[in-house]
């Protein structure tokens, strides 16, 4: 049996990975020049790995999957304690670490906890700001989760499904959300080992999928045949409609794209001459656009000063018109305000525009109010095409690293179950 596997983010080298391990012969496709997709580590910017993409490891659940390579690899990583490292600037308007901030505000903590007592469950077509308004939240509250919470979900509150998020209201317990960790080897460590021994061909963006009778599949660099094919394109690019699919897709992989958007998420990446807070300061939750900034540069000791600026949904609306001169000024105002530094400079800049990105088309997918099991659909196989990528993971794993890993995992199986129901 040969299969295909569209893309070379991380979910694709999964698939094809656990493709290889169960003795099946797998040919990944990726129209960039090079593999991890939205994972995109950096070495030149400052001297030490830059992640222009995906960043941390979210959690030490035994889900999280990408600690097996961690360790597998002997790499090492860094404990981001948000509680202690990170500063907020407060609806009071002064500046306290985050853990100080929640012990003063029980209405900051709940944002921060989602541990929201006995409140009734979101409705299926509810968006999770009307989903908080109604269960009571205040103006204060409703800035601080767009600011924290929903931007670090890639869109503003409005496009966000509340039903999709009701696990953190319920099992979430309140530490978990702070344990992120860098993998100070950089990510590329990690998806360069996940590729080795892959058979992927790279510059060969899909043009074409033919699915009739196994699948033939054209491409910029060529056309390549096979009995299956994963798909594992960004969201963005499936709706894009720049792929000719034939037959068409089936209604309901049709209705699940329509269900899902891909946020507009960006990041700004600064390198400065010196430190410009307090070294254990990793992080500045700021009132300004971009509203959160860190500094992969901690942990690193020695090593170049680098903050980046992050910012999704409608904050990145407002900024994409700018340009990347404009925006990058307009970032570095909004740093100098929040740090009160007004004649700060940097040595260097980096625009990372993920919305204008032909091959990702945004960030990462959300799931749009009334359309809870659209992710579900997405991910349902169409043989002899299967379906993985992040867009297409259940609702706790999207928009991270392992929940693209996953979904690559979970259709190699799916693969090798049709094999074996066929011998």
């Amino acid at each position: 049996m040969k299969v295909l596997v569209i893309g070379a983010g991380i979910a694709g080298l999964a698939a094809a990975y656990h493709l290889k391990e169960a003795g099946i012969e797998a040919t990944v496709l990726e129209g960039r020049d090079r593999i991890g997709g939205r994972v995109w580590t950096d070495r030149d910017f400052a001297g030490f790995p830059v992640e222009f993409g995906a960043e941390l490891i979210h959690g030490r659940a035994p889900e999280v999957n990408t600690w097996r390579w961690v360790e597998k690899l002997g790499l090492k990583t860094w404990h981001w304690n948000k509680l202690d490292d990170s500063m907020i600037e407060t609806e009071a308007g002064g500046w306290l670490t985050m853990g100080a901030a929640r012990a003063q505000s029980p209405e900051l903590d709940m944002t921060r906890s989602w541990k929201l007592g006995a409140v009734p469950l979101p409705r299926a077509d509810e968006d999770l700001g009307a989903y908080l308004r109604r269960i009571g939240f205040s103006d204060a509250q409703m800035r601080y989760v767009q600011r924290s919470f929903a931007n670090a979900e890639g869109d503003s509150l409005r496009y966000l499904n509340a039903k999709a998020h009701a696990h953190l209201f319920h099992d979430s317990d309140g530490a978990d959300a702070y344990s992120d960790y860098r993998i100070l080897d950089g990510y590329d460590s990690y998806y360069t080992q996940l590729a080795a021994g892959l058979d992927i061909r790279l510059n060969c963006a899909v043009t074409a999928i033919r699915w009739a009778r196994g699948v033939k599949v054209e491409t910029a660099g060529g056309a390549f045949a096979a009995d299956a094919a994963i798909i594992t394109l960004p969201l963005g690019v499936l709706q894009a409609g720049g792929i000719d699919f034939s037959p068409a897709l089936p209604a309901s992989k049709i209705e699940a794209l329509r269900g899902l958007q891909m946020g507009p998420v960006m990041k700004m990446v600064y390198r400065f001459a010196e430190p410009i807070l307090d070294p254990a300061i990793g992080a500045v939750y700021a009132r300004g656009n971009p509203p959160m900034w860190w500094s992969p540069s901690l942990g690193r000791q020695g090593s170049a000063v680098v903050w980046t600026g992050f910012f999704t949904g409608d904050y990145a609306r407002e900024l994409l018109p700018l340009g990347e001169a404009a925006a990058l000024r307009h970032g570095l105002e909004t740093l100098r305000r929040a740090i009160g530094k007004p004649d700060l400079q940097y040595e260097d800049a980096r625009w990372v525009n993920w919305v204008e990105d032909e091959f990702t088309r945004g960030g990462y997918s959300v799931c749009l109010p009334g359309h809870y099991d659209a992710r579900e659909r997405l991910a349902a196989p169409t043989p002899p095409l299967y379906w993985a990528g992040e867009a297409s993971a259940p609702h706790h794993l999207t928009a991270m690293v392992h929940g693209a890993y996953f979904t690559g995992a979970r259709a190699a199986a799916e693969i090798q179950a049709s094999r074996e129901d066929s011998a």
